[in-house]
């Protein structure tokens, strides 16, 4: 079930906050019924995955009770190692059979396995949490707890990741108290907010260059083709930050307030203030459960700590490529981007000061160029499309490359959603009201001329 489409904004979503509206008063019904929906949600577009969904939440639950319980280290392990295992298999046993393929000089079988939506971000949950009840920072929560925080149907898919201590004493809050109308009018901001970034922006430019990077598969393309091609990294932004802003406002429809995931990223003046900014709370995942850990990890004598906090900066990122996928590519974006923050953080202590605009055109453009990689789905590909940005745009052409100026301004101009939503509620005005039930109204008419298409993100 998507967001941004009849099913649920017209039926699911409504339905979900009558039945709340009706449970609200029971606090022993509360967090049972969001688990429900949930899982309804979940299995909407693969009802079997849902009990691996399920299955996940009861194996995870189980160890964190019996290591409460007995304090045995190995336990935690074995829940990660089993959590990194499952996803693992979904997501990358075809790659693996690919490279050894390679190595061997033989293809390998291809097996037939369908990528479970969402398990790269429920395993993270797991993850955080367990990771943090070894350390003796999270405590046990009942089952009906645990299953929300990792099946909540705003986040569950792709997103935002969102650590224990942000959302569990939220569960369960009754919503319909005094002043619910008003939190109820920021979740529709950001719901609208969001479907306007991904249907008006993000997906029309999808539709403009998911052509030309089709073609790159094939063989070079044009030089217009290729410089529009680089709004890609335009287009996933508005497709991935419209439906993290989605997911917020669906949170506090039901009273959870989950983190902002995007801050915009496209006003940075640095690749390291661009990775504070873009999908936040990924970055801060990796950063507290993966680079600090080894950075902080005694590996090589103290006056090579420097080599070594590079070299984990650039491991950190290669993951993170391959985390958004099987594919040479994405590792290759995670790595350009782990040498980019490495010189970055290099030329802060040694280098001079930069301007800020400086700063900010060198980042705009390093994440525009390294974005092809990302989209290209080969390093062929890829390589078709700089090809054709070896020569200057054709003015002539501007009317098809208008994404590459009007849509970054807008980037680059507007703020974050979280800061347009707190300047509009502090001073509201009714003629607000019809210009939101306007524009839903446009964005319906919109997906019923059959444009609905999926979240990038679905697919991590």
């Amino acid at each position: 079930m998507l967001f941004n489409d009849y099913p649920f904004l017209l039926g699911f979503l409504p339905a979900a906050i009558l039945i709340y509206r009706f449970v609200d008063p029971h606090p022993q019904w509360r967090i049972w019924t969001l688990v429900a929906m949930s899982l309804v949600f979940y299995a909407y577009g693969n009802p079997p995955f849902v009990l691996l969904l399920i299955l996940s939440i009861l194996i995870n639950w189980i160890a964190a009770m019996t290591y409460a319980r007995t304090k045995m280290p190995w336990i935690i392990t074995a829940a990660i190692v089993a959590n990194l295992g499952v996803l693992g298999w979904f997501k990358y046993a075809n790659f693996l059979a690919y490279n050894i393929g390679l190595a061997l000089g033989r293809p390998m079988p291809v097996l037939d396995i369908v990528l479970p939506l969402g398990i790269s971000f429920f395993t993270f949950h797991h993850i955080m949490y367990l990771v943090d009840l070894r350390k003796g920072k999270a405590p046990t929560y009942s089952l009906n707890r645990y299953a929300l925080y990792i099946s909540f149907f705003p986040q569950a898919l792709a997103g935002p990741l969102v650590r224990w201590s942000q959302v569990m004493e939220q569960f369960g809050k009754k919503v319909y108290v005094p002043g619910w109308q008003r939190q109820f009018c920021v979740g529709i901001a950001f719901i609208l907010i969001g479907l306007v970034e991904k249907i008006l922006l993000g997906d029309r430019i999808a539709r403009l260059i998911d052509p030309i990077y089709a073609r790159a598969l094939e063989g070079p393309v044009s030089n217009g083709d290729a410089w529009l091609a680089l709004a890609f990294g335009i287009q996933i932004l508005y497709d991935f930050a419209g439906y993290s802003d989605i997911a917020v406002g669906l949170g506090l429809l039901f009273g959870v307030k989950l983190p902002y995931n995007f801050d915009a990223p496209f006003r940075s003046t640095s690749i390291q203030d661009f990775w504070q900014r873009w999908h936040i709370t990924l970055m801060t995942f990796l950063r507290e459960y993966l680079f600090f850990p080894l950075a902080n990890k005694r590996m090589v004598p103290r006056r090579f700590y420097q080599l070594q906090y590079f070299a984990v900066m650039v491991l950190t990122m290669a993951l993170c490529g391959l985390w958004h996928g099987a594919n040479w590519t994405f590792v290759l974006w995670g790595t350009l981007h782990g040498l980019a923050l490495v010189v970055c953080s290099l030329w802060r202590r040694y280098g001079p000061r930069l301007p800020a605009l400086a700063g900010w055109a060198l980042t705009v453009i390093f994440v525009l160029l390294t974005g092809v990689f990302f989209r290209a789905g080969t390093l062929d590909a890829a390589l078709n499309i700089f090809h054709g940005l070896a020569v200057p745009p054709n003015l002539s052409e501007g009317k098809h490359l208008w994404p590459l100026v009007v849509v970054p301004l807008m980037a680059f101009l507007l703020p974050a959603t979280q800061d347009i939503v707190e300047r509009v509620m502090q001073r509201p005005r009714p003629w607000l009201g019809v210009v939101a039930g306007l524009g839903l109204l446009v964005i319906l008419i919109l997906l019923g001329e059959g444009n609905v298409r999926g979240f990038a993100y679905y697919q991590f």
